[in-house]
């Protein structure tokens, strides 16, 4: 069996392609022994701490959410392990219900910003956290031992399954009361929320209304089959000229299951993760939250904003991209404050433990609501140099890079061409089969020029791997 578990969970396809080769055919019988071994490791292991038998089980509308949910809470049930349903709920809803419950686990069905025809289960601990490796390690075995039979456990020891769709009130009301605003409340500011036909769908636009918001929805209609169906979250072009046609103060573009947000200004300036953490930084800075003044990002950050909290004696530290390797270095290191390019903001606030679209959205308006100004004055302290981020799909079985002369031949050329200053990082993506190429300066420049150098060196290594 291939892999499972990535840089966030399990994630593959539900469909079989037409040449029937992915990484990970995501079907209910997988999903059905991935809730065998979860249950096998929560009564072997993760009971021996002070902890509930049971888990909380939440998941985005796609269709196949459903079936894999049901799969995967039939395994966890056969091994004596409660399921409290959350449906749809985003993600760290999930994460936050698993804490304040004292769950053994929480467990999400979803595959975040990929396509309809994807799912993925994700899991947390008891603390809210993402999974350690080394749990995920032991549920991964497991699964693979193919010959390995889950016997269940006796009939009086079997997990029970209950509703728990009034929980999502719970994580609403933690939003409301986590609004930092000094003065007032958004009363007189209008929002637009695209949704993704994802799981923000009602739960940002009824925390927005009722913080006094005007608010107006777009992708807020899930069906099952339209998740993720406008993109905007990836590329808000589209989404940005709605923003200014409506005179709205703030858009907030969400992906499927609500960890991620893109943010849009008055002026339809896209305000990504690099923004906001420059943002942020200053507004927790001037509150006392931000101890050792240093903010976590990867090594795909914008030089810009290193520049821009350099001037306010900020430091930025940088991990490998993952959003779990962030986590890790700010734990280690006691940040609050931590993040990626792509909208996955982390804020170790009261009971934040994992990225949050719709808190970091209202963060952002809590700093514009203190400081009496708009977003795109917020966002202009901090610059953009030219910087290059794109993937290209590559065969599954793929090859280390530093293991294909062809492959390091194509960066250190293009290291050289671009000089000194330049940073070039190649990594295959963890969730896809894609490989992610980031390219940037260290200074202002042509990002065109940058673009077209970096875009050629990322076909170029596209035909060697498919070779």
């Amino acid at each position: 069996m291939k892999r499972l578990f990535g840089t966030d969970g399990i994630r593959g396809t539900t469909e079989v392609a037409d040449d029937g080769d992915r990484d990970l055919l995501l079907t209910p019988e997988l999903a059905l022994r991935v809730g065998h071994a979860a249950g096998w490791v929560a009564r072997r292991e993760l009971l021996k701490q002070s902890v509930q038998g049971y888990v909380v089980m939440g998941r985005d509308p796609r269709s196949s959410g459903a079936v894999l949910e049901s799969a995967v809470t039939a395994g966890l049930l056969a091994q004596g392990i409660g399921v409290i349903r959350v449906g749809v709920i985003p993600t760290p809803g999930v994460a936050l219900l698993t804490r304040q419950l004292h769950a053994c686990l929480g467990v999400v069905i979803s595959a975040s910003h990929n396509p309809v025809t994807d799912n993925g289960i994700k899991f947390f601990a008891a603390s809210g956290y993402k999974l350690d490796d080394s749990v995920e390690e032991q549920i991964e075995a497991l699964v693979s031992d193919l010959g390995r039979e889950f016997p269940p456990v006796e009939a009086c020891q079997l997990g029970s399954s209950e509703s728990g769709d009034g929980l999502r009130q719970s994580y609403i009301a933690y939003l409301l009361q986590s609004w930092r605003a000094v003065q007032g409340d958004l009363s007189g500011y209008r929002v637009m929320l695209e949704c993704a036909n994802g799981a923000a769908s009602v739960v940002a636009p009824e925390v927005f209304r009722r913080l006094g918001a005007h608010v107006e929805v777009i992708s807020g209609a899930p069906d099952g089959l339209n998740i993720n169906e406008s993109y905007e979250y990836v590329h808000p072009a589209r989404f940005a000229q709605r923003v200014i046609d409506a005179g709205a103060d703030l858009g907030a573009a969400f992906d499927g299951d609500a960890d991620r947000v893109i943010l849009v200004d008055e002026r339809g300036g896209v305000v990504d993760g690099d923004t906001m953490m420059g943002v942020l930084a200053r507004y927790m800075q001037s509150m006392n939250r931000l101890p050792g003044d240093f903010v976590v990002t990867t090594n795909m950050s914008n030089f810009g904003l290193h520049d821009s909290l350099r001037q306010v004696g900020v430091s930025v530290v940088e991990t490998s991209v993952g959003d779990k390797y962030v986590m890790r270095r700010m734990l280690e290191d006691g940040g609050t404050l931590g993040g990626e390019r792509s909208g996955h903001v982390l804020i170790l606030d009261g009971d934040q433990t994992t990225g949050d679209g719709i808190y970091t959205a209202l963060a952002i308006a809590s700093a514009m609501v203190d400081a009496g100004t708009t977003l795109s004055e917020l966002a202009s302290v901090v610059p953009r140099y030219p910087q290059f981020i794109d993937s290209i799909s590559v065969p599954p079985g793929k090859p280390p890079l530093d293991s294909v002369p062809g492959v390091q031949a194509v960066l250190d050329g293009l290291r050289e061409m671009l000089g000194e200053g330049a940073d070039v990082h190649a990594r295959y993506s963890g969730t896809e089969d894609k490989l992610r190429l980031s390219v940037r300066a260290s200074t202002s420049g042509d990002e065109a020029a940058l673009a077209a150098v970096a875009r050629q060196a990322l076909l170029d290594i596209g035909r060697i791997l498919a070779a």
